[in-house]
């Protein structure tokens, strides 16, 4: 884990409620094949434009948490 800290408030998809842990990491798209590889779920990575990348994750037992990648140069659109 790195030594990042960060937070976002969000709207929750509908139906869901609760918090989601984000892990830092050096590359997305990694830290998305390395969930895959160990029997979880990741989403395409998506982009907060100016401050990096996120995915969302679940392991094989449903639980969901977040995957972020610190990048200020991700794009606006």
């Amino acid at each position: 884990m790195g030594e990042q800290a960060g937070l976002a408030i969000t709207n929750m998809e509908p139906g869901k409620r609760g918090t989601r842990a984000y892990f830092d990491v050096d590359d997305i798209n990694a830290g998305a094949a390395r969930v895959r590889e160990l029997g979880g779920e990741a989403d395409e990575r998506r982009t907060v434009p100016g401050m990096g990348w996120f995915a969302t994750c679940r392991d094989p037992h449903g639980n969901e948490f977040g995957l972020w990648q610190t990048d200020p140069s991700a794009p606006t659109g």
